[in-house]
């Protein structure tokens, strides 16, 4: 693989509604770098790059632990360290070569989550990758408490209060306002700005939709006719994509990335990889695509506790869910193609649920 070549599209985020199905490498490039994310990554190195800007050291990185709770769902190599301070901390490591390109978003989004009175972590430092041998990586502080799936695995009783809880902290979460639409400058994030790279909503949305369907459509999973009638769904003119309101999107708060210490409320927010400036209603539409819908009312609740119901929210949200699932649709069956486990084809026929439902909603032909 030609390393610096690709590390000229995959920061580049322009072209993405969301990242991991339409950053711009190949599907055989993706298999190839995420295929061991932990591979070639050397402690030493690590510790030796980042004591060169860091006051308070760090002194130890825990081995690879494949099975971190941190490591679940992330696109980074996660490990624990510890500072000279005996300060417990996280470096979440980008594969070996490969640029980030939104670490400094990231850090960014979790601080202005922080400054708001929620328990997002704080960022210690950024390290970009220089070439192929550097790695990519940022440090951040450890929050408390286990991921709120790795509670529920020992505590299913907590389901209840915890996703009451989880919709309660997103809509603090978009009290944070914003610029523009779409994923972040990472340049101006670096600089201290927040502001999408999409001028309008519909714009956000609309972004990649047409790969999406070819992608869809060159697996059998959507029709030519479907295509047309969702193409005309998505046209830009649609009433329910003229939206002014820009606030943060964190766009995967599941449960692998928000944090529990007692089962009752959310100690911590992690993993801001795919953060957006967007409408409220994104976050709640991308929420719902991981869980079966039983748990919908439990969240509702906690978002609605907190903020008031929008306006068009029940169409708006069955249209941005369509579009989640049409972009993760994408992801799955791509990444069927690299990795054809019995898992990533349960998630195809759970999106393939979704679809049906969506298509009955919109009366998309069948």
């Amino acid at each position: 693989m030609n390393l610096l070549e690709i590390n000229n599209r995959i920061a580049d985020r322009s072209g993405v509604f969301y990242w991991q199905t339409d950053r711009r490498i190949s599907v055989a490039e993706a298999a190839e770098i995420w295929k061991d994310k932990h591979r070639g990554i050397n402690s030493d190195d690590i510790i030796r790059v980042a004591n060169e800007t860091m006051s308070d050291k760090i002194v130890s990185i825990a081995p690879v632990d494949p099975g971190h709770q941190n490591n679940e769902g992330s696109v980074n190599s996660v490990r624990d360290a510890v500072l000279e301070s005996g300060r417990s901390v996280i470096i979440r490591i980008h594969p070996k070569g490969v640029r980030n390109g939104y670490f400094y978003t990231e850090s960014l989004a979790a601080k202005r989550v922080r400054e708001s009175g929620l328990p997002a972590y704080e960022t210690l430092i950024v390290h970009e990758s220089t070439g192929e041998d550097d790695s990519s990586f940022q440090v951040i502080e450890k929050l408390p408490g286990l991921t709120v799936s790795g509670w529920l695995k020992q505590n299913p009783a907590d389901e209840a209060v915890l996703v009451h809880a989880v919709g309660a902290t997103l809509a603090n979460i978009h009290k944070i306002k914003c610029d523009g639409f779409g994923p972040f400058d990472n340049e101006r994030a670096k600089a201290g700005e927040l502001v999408g790279l999409n001028a309008t909503f519909a714009d956000s949305v609309r972004v990649a939709l047409d790969s999406n369907f070819s992608e869809l459509l060159r697996y059998g999973i959507l029709t030519p006719a479907q295509v047309d009638d969702l193409r005309r769904l998505f046209d830009k003119g649609n009433p329910l994509l003229q939206s002014d309101e820009s606030v943060l999107v964190h766009n995967d708060l599941a449960d692998w990335n928000c944090m529990t210490d007692n089962g009752k409320r959310i100690s911590g927010i992690i993993d801001f990889d795919e953060c957006v400036a967007g409408n409220p209603v994104m976050d709640i539409a991308c929420w719902s695509t991981f869980f079966e819908p039983e748990r919908m009312e439990n969240f509702l609740a906690g978002y609605f506790s907190v903020a008031p119901k929008m306006e068009n929210f029940d169409e708006l949200f069955e249209l941005l869910r369509l579009r989640y699932t049409i972009s993760k649709m994408t992801l799955r069956a791509n990444r069927y193609e690299y990795m054809p486990t019995d898992f990533t084809k349960s998630r195809i026929e759970a999106g393939k649920k979704h679809l049906a439902v969506s298509f009955a909603h919109f009366k998309i032909r069948g």
